[in-house]
C-alpha cells in the first residue's frame, strides 16, 4: 500500500501512537458496548410478547423525526481546517462526489446509530439551541444473505465532504443539519445506502448510570486528576456525573482515546446489566427511550423488534473504519483523519457485501424502503 501522503504529525509521539494493547482494548470495548444494546433489545422483545398497549406506551416515549436545534452560525469558522497536502485530500473528495452512485442490496439493511451530546459545553452555553456534533457513529448492517450483523464504527475525525458545507470532519455534519445531514454525508462519502437512523443523547447517561447504582472504571493518573481531582491511578466507582465527565475528556490526549473512554463506560454499564433483574432493565427503558430520536415509524420499529429472535441467531462482527489507524493531522490544533478511500472502499465492500454484487442507485438522503 502507498504510504499515506497526508501524514503531518510526528508518528513517534506517544500521545498519538496506537499500540497493539490499544487496539485489543478497542475491540473488547466494542463487544461490551454491544451487550448493552442487545440487553435493551431483549427487554423490548419481552415487552412485545406482552400486551400491545404496554409496548405502545413505551414506543410513545421515543422522539420521532430529525434532531432538534439549528446550526451554529459560527460553525464554518470553528471548523476551518488547514493541513499539509490538503489540496490532494480535497481533490480526492471532489472525485468521490462526482461519482454519484452507491452500493446497496435490498437484502442488507443499514441503520446508523448516532451518539450526540446535548450536554456538551457549546450546547449548554446556548441552551441547547444549536445542534451538537456527533460523538459516535456506528453502522449496524444486517445481512440476511449471510446471516451476519456487522457493527462498524465510523471515525468522527474522518475528513469528508459535507454536502453544501465543504470538506470537514465527519462529526460536524450533524451540527450542520442533524441526523438527516449526517446520513447524507455518510452516503455521499462512504457510498453505502443508509435505510434508517437512531440517535441517542448521551448527556442522559448520567441518569442511566445513577439508575444502575454507578459504574466501576479503571482510570489513569491523568484521567483521575481531571475527573476526581486526585492524581492516583486506579479503579474507581463513578456516579453518573463523574462517568459523563470521564466520557467527555478531550484535552488530555487524542479523540480516539476519548472514544475509548466512552466504550469503557459502556463496558461498565454492561457489567452491571449482566447482574440486573428484568424489572431493573425495564425501569432503565424509562431513562433511555426519551433520549432516543429516530426516523423509524412505530410500525417499522415493531416490525424490527418482531425479528429479534432471528437477529439473535445471526453471528455478530465488529469493525472500525478506517480499519487501519491513520496518523492524525493537527496543524491547526484539530484532529483529522485522511482516509485512503480506494483501500477503504474495497474493505467496506468485502465487509458488508461479501460474495454479493450490490446494486447501484443515485445517492439520496435516507431511503424509506420498509423491510
Amino acid at each position: 500500500m502507498e504510504e499515506n501522503r497526508y501524514q503531518v504529525i510526528d508518528p513517534d509521539n506517544d500521545k498519538y501512537r496506537l499500540t497493539a494493547e490499544d487496539l485489543k482494548k478497542e475491540k473488547k470495548g466494542r463487544k461490551k458496548g454491544l451487550k448493552v444494546l442487545i440487553a435493551i433489545i431483549l427487554v423490548f422483545a419481552i415487552l412485545v410478547g406482552g400486551a400491545g398497549i404496554f409496548i405502545n406506551s413505551y414506543l410513545s416515549k421515543l422522539n420521532y423525526g430529525d434532531s432538534k436545534g439549528t446550526a451554529n452560525p459560527d460553525l464554518d469558522n470553528q471548523e476551518s481546517l488547514s493541513f499539509d497536502n490538503q489540496s490532494d485530500a480535497d481533490a480526492d473528495l471532489r472525485s468521490r462526489l462526482a461519482n454519484n452512485v452507491m452500493w446497496y442490496d435490498d437484502r442488507i439493511y443499514n441503520i446508523l446509530l448516532v451518539g450526540v451530546d446535548y450536554g456538551d459545553e457549546e450546547a449548554v452555553m446556548f441552551k441547547g439551541a444549536y445542534l451538537p456534533r456527533s460523538d459516535s457513529m456506528i453502522l449496524i448492517s444486517i445481512n440476511s444473505v449471510n446471516n451476519v450483523i456487522n457493527m462498524v464504527s465510523l471515525s468522527r475525525a474522518a475528513y469528508v465532504a459535507i454536502p453544501g458545507h465543504g470538506n470537514k470532519r465527519l462529526n460536524t455534519a450533524h451540527a450542520y443539519g442533524g441526523a438527516t445531514m449526517l446520513v447524507d454525508t455518510v452516503e455521499s462519502n462512504y457510498k453505502i445506502r443508509i435505510d434508517k437512523y437512531i440517535t441517542v443523547d448521551i448527556s442522559g447517561f448520567e441518569q442511566i448510570v445513577n439508575a444502575i447504582g454507578g459504574v466501576t472504571v479503571e482510570l489513569t493518573a491523568e484521567e483521575a486528576s481531571a475527573v476526581l481531582g486526585t492524581k492516583s491511578a486506579g479503579t474507581y466507582d463513578l456516579n453518573g456525573a463523574q462517568a459523563v465527565a470521564y466520557s467527555r475528556l478531550r484535552s488530555i490526549d487524542t479523540d480516539r482515546k476519548r472514544t475509548g473512554r466512552q466504550r469503557a463506560v459502556l463496558n461498565a454499564i454492561a457489567n452491571k446489566l449482566k447482574r440486573s433483574s428484568v424489572s431493573t432493565m425495564i425501569g432503565l427503558l424509562d431513562e433511555v427511550l426519551p433520549l432516543v430520536t429516530t426516523n423509524f415509524s412505530k410500525a417499522e420499529l415493531l416490525a424490527q423488534v418482531a425479528k429479534t429472535t432471528k437477529y439473535f441467531s445471526m453471528s455478530i462482527n465488529e469493525d472500525i473504519i478506517p480499519h487501519v489507524p491513520h496518523p492524525l493531522s493537527t496543524r491547526d490544533g484539530k484532529e483529522v483523519l485522511i482516509l485512503d478511500w480506494d483501500e477503504e472502499d474495497k474493505y467496506i465492500h468485502d465487509l458488508l457485501y461479501p460474495g454479493i454484487v450490490p446494486q447501484s442507485a443515485k445517492t439520496s438522503v435516507v431511503q424509506s424502503t420498509e423491510k
